[in-house]
């Protein structure tokens, strides 16, 4: 699982309300029949999302899903990422939760990476030049 893209929704009452993009993929030359995904999703290191899907299709083999999920930080996240942004330096975020499958084996997952400033723009608008 890997976070895709962010979209600030509204700031508002020092928060600032986000949508998420995950994409789920599946490496096996066999389907995963997910039940449920949890996650935590972080920001800049501080807590941006928390949640658990209420449903996702099975995963075909060797196949991909996107999965939206809200979440809010403080503005203070998102000026951190937004001069980030300017200097067009990706933003760090770590990911950790599970995967449940139909018959109840849980699947672990942890990763970090960053997001690109490309994956910003769309949710802020062009950029002036």
């Amino acid at each position: 699982m890997t976070l895709e893209s962010i979209q600030v929704l509204r700031i508002a009452d020092a928060r600032a309300e986000l949508s998420l993009r995950l994409r789920l993929a599946n490496p096996n030359d066999f389907s995963l029949p997910l039940q449920s995904v949890s996650f935590e999703i972080t920001l800049d290191t501080r807590p941006a999302a928390r949640g658990q899907s209420t449903h996702i299709d099975v995963l075909p083999p060797r196949g991909e899903a996107a999965m939206d999920v809200a979440g809010s930080v403080d503005v203070g996240v998102i000026a951190t990422a937004l001069m980030t942004l300017g200097s067009q330096r990706p933003v760090d975020y770590a990911m950790s939760g599970s995967a449940t499958l139909a018959g109840g084996t849980v699947l672990p997952f942890s990763r970090k990476g960053q997001v690109p400033a490309a994956k910003f723009d769309r949710a802020l608008g062009p950029r002036s030049q």
